[in-house]
């Protein structure tokens, strides 16, 4: 596909598609919230002042509060011209390998990692705006080295988007969030696939990619960690750690059945704390329990529906460097469906990895919230949109 002729303009369209599914699903997580956290309802609540009373609206406004902040940056995203990113994202990309440092050299571990800054009662983690930068960066040199020679073919262009991604991705893996570590790479992934990299570099990432994994498992993993890859293999390794959440976060969701117990009802095992990280980590295992196989089904439909229409913005965005960066941003959403998801039924390890839209979490939600704007803006400039 050709790119746009430079200087063309064309109205900006509304992504209404977009705002309304992305609404749904915030909508959706804030529900989610109010019931997983609340005070275990026993079917005694005969009037509306005693129903109010089980509910905790602490997170919920948080919660709320998060959306606020983060539309504070969606919005901006949406309405500029893409092009526009393009000027600040070396700045961006040095900040926010400046915190990752920082981190690492003199960070305070919180839940065997050192991802967090703290702010009084609440946490920052750099890590999550990283991804999106990444996706900026890499997009732009990206695109710029397809735009001038076609497929990335030349050693010197791959060198330079391994380096822009390897760099916050060691920095990340010394912070030892692994998870989000596999999602960057995944980012990484799908922007090579957009400009169709040569195979003898994926074969070549591939191999040094299993080389890293057993030098890691070698030198760098700890023995915690370690621990958690064998007792995700076999949970019953630890059956009061790990392996006994993921049990736990496996029989709520089994304890919902086809249809589900139902929101703010009463026998619901998530309210009690079951699992742990109920408003985070494993919020799907509350969604299973409270709507059943039926309705944590619709749930992944509904993100994929989403996703799958940013795809087809990416196939008739104006210009490369709108491919790559809408391509970039689906990866990151469904990687973070698909390990949480995982994580949740046990066919992954636990790797902190929250819901987007609907796990509690202010890096998180602006993270997915900035994916969202610059999804908005490639549409609202695509080429081809008359199509859709």
């Amino acid at each position: 596909m050709k790119n746009r002729a430079v200087g063309t303009k064309t109205p900006y369209r509304v992504d209404i598609f977009t705002i309304v599914m992305v609404t749904a699903l915030v909508l959706f997580g804030l529900i989610t919230l109010l019931d997983v956290l609340s005070d275990p309802f026993d079917g005694t609540e005969k009037t509306f002042a005693e129903f109010y009373d089980r509910l905790n609206f602490e997170y919920f406004s948080r919660q709320i509060g998060n959306i606020l902040i983060s539309l504070a940056v969606l919005v901006p995203l949406a309405i500029f011209d893409y092009d526009k990113y393009k000027p600040f994202t070396k700045a961006a990309y040095v900040v926010c390998l400046i915190l990752l440092f920082l981190l690492v050299v003199a960070g305070e571990s919180t839940r065997g990692a050192l991802g967090w800054y703290k702010l009084g009662t609440r946490a920052f983690q750099p890590s999550e705006i990283t991804k999106v930068v990444l996706i900026v960066v890499l997009s732009k040199a990206a695109s710029e080295a397809y735009d001038r020679r076609g497929p990335i073919g030349s050693l010197r262009d791959f060198l330079k988007l391994f380096l822009y991604f390897f760099v916050p991705f060691l920095l990340v893996l010394l912070q030892r969030d692994f998870g989000t570590a596999m999602v960057m790479l995944i980012i990484f992934g799908g922007v090579l696939f957009c400009v169709r990299v040569q195979w003898r570099y994926i074969f070549g990432g591939l191999f040094a990619f299993g080389i890293g994994g057993f030098l890691s498992w070698m030198f760098l993993l700890t023995n915690t960690q370690k621990e958690r890859i064998r007792v995700f293999l076999d949970p019953s390794r630890d059956l009061e750690g790990k392996g006994l959440n993921v049990l736990h976060a496996k029989q709520v969701i089994g304890s919902g059945g086809f249809w589900g117990k139902g929101y703010f009802s009463k026998g619901t095992l998530i309210q009690t704390g079951y699992v742990p990280e109920w408003r985070t980590d494993f919020i799907f295992s509350g969604i299973g329990e409270g709507l059943g196989y039926f309705g944590a089904a619709l749930l992944i439909l509904a993100y994929f529906i989403l996703l799958f229409h940013w795809l087809h913005t990416a196939l008739v965005a104006r210009d490369t460097f709108g491919r790559c960066l809408i391509v970039g941003c689906t990866v990151m959403i469904v990687t973070h469906v698909f390990e949480s998801v995982a994580m949740n039924l046990g066919a992954m390890p636990v790797t902190g990895i929250p819901l987007p839209f609907i796990s509690y979490g202010g890096s998180n939600i602006l993270a997915s919230f900035a994916c969202v704007g610059i999804a908005m803006s490639v549409y609202a400039r695509a080429a081809g949109r008359k199509q859709l």
